[in-house]
């Protein structure tokens, strides 16, 4: 893993794993290929065996890593994230009772007849568990039947899996896994106890009515670049790829087109997630800080580098389909797999367009860091102070972001029409050619050899009759 990036298996709660995903923790979010997780909905992160919990509002992430990886995952994580932050808002929603610990945990099973199951935090107390997971809610009031397992030996290596727990009571059966030792056997103590006396029942609330009602929106200028425009854009290069070499290749109806949409929303993420945190945040400083041009550089740069892995892979199905399809091996057949010197050369192209988009743009950062010490200047300052020099480079700073909009709008479809050369130009015509190739068919060599000899036999029949 690199300082930004890892590559892995990825359990997204509700629509499954993900294989060999891009895990990039970005400036404003973590970013797990396209789908992205602000860091402002992130309401708890826990490390487990193997694997690092992350719980937002809207998604929840299982990602598996070594214990370097995920060192250095947490690491970057917890630089963004306030932890310590996160555990006082539980533990102070639940300041009438005595908190044993919280932890992320897997879930399955029935409570009060119900069936559940998924990812979880867990804040255990001497009253009861507390199952947390986005906008859900689970209690389970002790006392209760609980019991530590531990699975047999793994037939291959000999060793045991992780403790895993089981709590039970009358309509109520769950096995809970994850937890370590220690947390396990409070647990165990606290199921086993009843609750003590004048323990209140009122429900556990991780935020209250102000963090999460929306709060006022800054003054920000309307953007033009926007999703929609993708649409346009993709069907605009999709007609710029030759026809006679999709239909050689058996290109599927509207390849492209799906294609160069998925490849741009994937580059356009990052700005998309910048404004919508812009335009949603409440004073012009927290506006600035979303657009931060340095962190949306950071994020550009490896949003487009997951776009680049994830063209390099469509090739690489479209080769292995084409040429399953003709009977052809790849094994001994040269230039037709990417090498990595062309993976990093077409992700070299495509990065192109938006290193000059910030060549252009390099004084950005001088820009927001005056402009927000003019703020800290004037909060600090006599309530009659004059503003207007605050307002003058607020409207500078309005300015420089709609032409970084326009700017950023130009590289995007630059980038798309660089996808469209690469296929066009290189990926398409060696695809064609595998088209082209019939793996069941005798060898062409093979048949004029065969007609030579033939050749050579009927002329020695000849030769033999006129002899005669």
């Amino acid at each position: 893993m690199n300082s930004q990036s890892l590559i892995t298996d990825v359990f997204v709660e509700g629509s499954g794993v993900r294989r060999g995903a891009r895990v990039t923790v970005a400036g404003v979010a973590i970013l797990c290929d396209e789908l992205m997780v602000p860091y402002g909905e992130v309401f708890w992160v826990s490390r487990r065996k193997g694997m690092l919990l992350v719980f937002a509002g809207r998604a929840t992430l299982a990602i598996k890593g070594s214990p370097t990886e995920l060192d250095g995952l947490y690491k970057l994580l917890t630089a963004r994230v306030d932890l310590s932050e996160l555990r006082r808002r539980i533990v102070r929603q639940l300041g009438h009772e005595v908190v044993l610990f919280t932890a992320g945990c897997a879930v399955a099973g029935t409570l009060e007849e119900e069936k559940v199951g998924g990812l979880y935090v867990a804040a255990v107390t001497r009253r009861a568990l507390y199952l947390l997971s986005g906008d859900r809610q689970l209690t389970l009031v002790w006392p209760a039947r609980a019991a530590s397992r531990r699975p047999a030996r793994k037939a291959d290596s000999g060793d045991r899996d992780d403790d895993y727990l089981v709590v039970g009571k009358p309509g109520t059966s769950l096995t809970i896994r994850y937890l370590f030792p220690e947390e396990l056997g409070a647990v165990l103590y606290a199921a086993s106890q009843d609750p003590p006396a004048g323990a209140e029942g009122r429900p556990l609330e991780l935020f209250s009515r102000g963090e999460v009602s929306p709060p006022p929106q800054a003054e920000l200028p309307p953007f033009s670049l926007a999703a929609g425009s993708l649409h346009e854009v993709a069907e605009r290069a999709a007609a710029n790829v030759p026809g006679e070499m999709q239909v050689k290749a058996g290109m599927r109806e509207y390849f492209f087109e799906t294609h160069f949409q998925e490849l741009g929303e994937i580059a356009l993420g990052p700005l998309l997630l910048r404004k919508s945190a812009a335009g949603g945040a409440y004073s012009l400083e927290k506006a600035i800080e979303a657009m931060n041009s340095g962190g949306l550089r950071e994020d550009t740069r490896a949003a487009v580098n997951t776009a680049a892995d994830r063209l390099a892979a469509v090739y690489s199905d479209e080769l292995a389909r084409v040429s399953a399809a003709r009977g052809v091996g790849l094994t001994g057949e040269r230039g037709l797999v990417l090498s990595e010197a062309e993976k990093s050369e077409i992700l070299a192209r495509m990065q192109g367009p938006f290193d000059r988009l910030w060549q252009r743009f390099g004084d950005l950062q001088e820009q927001e860091t005056e402009l927000r010490q003019r703020i800290a200047e004037l909060e600090a300052g006599h309530p009659d102070q004059d503003d207007s020099v605050l307002h003058e480079a607020a409207e500078e700073w309005r300015a420089a972001m709609i032409r970084l909009d326009r700017g950023y709008e130009g590289a995007w479809r630059e980038m798309v029409e660089e996808i469209e050369r690469s296929w066009s130009t290189d990926l398409l015509p060696r695809l064609e050619r595998v088209g082209r190739h019939d793996g069941r068919n005798v060898p062409e060599w093979v048949q004029l050899a065969v007609l030579g000899a033939l050749t050579l036999l009927l002329a020695a029949i000849l030769v033999f009759v006129l002899a005669r």
